[in-house]
């Protein structure tokens, strides 16, 4: 009953995302401009949920159980860099979703009730983001058929690399390939699995088309990749959160993806951006190619 109604409760969205007149390249906010939401024109998604700075003094910063309120810095102008690369080498634009208000009063990544720690007064904004994730969801897949969504976050680990979360803990990617294998439907790609059965699960996270893989051949070393299979016991490491299980579920058959867990020097600095901006891009049109047969 309660797939059903989220089902009808996409389709409603969906209806909204055509009946309303979307124009590409045009940033779309609320009133306060706590959520941005430019609209694209290929099939990648890209949302930014811990990257705002703007605190509102007569709010209380959240502080329910499990609550956290650091800002992952620096991860807006990430998003916004690689925005601007796409344009510039490609003249395509990815859809992208800002949350620009702090994490200390809301978190985008996190069912409503964690979220706002009880705040009914944030309630619309958490629905503003979530609604402009599924409104990119319902064009871009009906544009294009299936779509990839990347939640991008930042990391302060002390191993400075990328950390890609498909859903699956280190441990499972500890696992050997064969039991890997049997993860698929817990994994952010089992929806492009359902669909290609020419692929398994070990080749999009640690074969020679991985993103992981295509990204650490490009100079910025990740996990899960052909280079570096899995984190070791002692390392710490993300492997996705509340955003990229919902849009990679069921609920939404022609969407997969992965979290980024990026790390500050070298990616997230302002001397390192630019250039992890364009090997991000440059991995992408190869992973749009191989993966969506899409060139942009």
């Amino acid at each position: 009953m309660r797939f059903l109604k989220l089902s009808l409760l996409f389709l409603l969205i969906s209806g909204f995302a055509y009946a309303q007149k979307w124009e590409v390249g045009k940033t779309y906010t609320d009133d306060e401009k706590w959520t941005e939401f430019t609209v694209g024109n290929i099939p990648l998604i890209i949302s930014v949920p811990h990257g705002g700075i703007i605190t509102l003094p007569h709010e209380a910063a959240r502080d329910c159980k499990g609550a956290v309120t650091v800002t992952d810095s620096k991860t807006i102008e990430l998003a916004k860099e690689i925005e601007k690369v796409f344009l510039e080498k490609y003249h395509a634009r990815p859809f992208i979703i800002l949350s620009n208000l702090s994490r200390k009063h809301l978190d985008q990544n996190r069912d409503i009730e964690e979220a706002t720690c009880g705040n009914k007064a944030l309630e619309k904004t958490w629905h503003q983001f979530h609604d402009n994730i599924d409104t990119a969801i319902a064009l871009a897949t009906k544009k294009f058929g299936k779509a990839i969504y990347i939640d991008l976050h930042g990391h302060g680990h002390t191993k400075q690399r990328l950390e890609l979360g498909y859903n699956l803990t280190a441990t499972d990617l500890r696992k050997p390939d064969v039991e890997k294998n049997q993860l698929a439907e817990k994994s952010s790609v089992a929806n492009l699995l359902a669909s290609q059965k020419n692929l398994d699960l070990v080749q999009l996270l640690t074969g020679e088309t991985a993103f992981g893989t295509l990204i650490t051949s490009a100079g910025f070393d990740a996990v899960p990749a052909k280079q570096d299979i899995a984190p070791l016991e002692e390392d710490k490491y993300f492997s996705g959160g509340y955003n990229t299980r919902r849009y990679t579920s069921i609920k939404y058959p022609n969407v997969f993806g992965w979290q980024i867990e990026s790390n500050f020097k070298g990616v997230r600095d302002a001397a390192g951006r630019p250039a992890f901006a364009k090997a991000f891009v440059e991995v992408m049109a190869q992973y749009f190619k191989i993966h969506l047969n899409t060139s942009f």
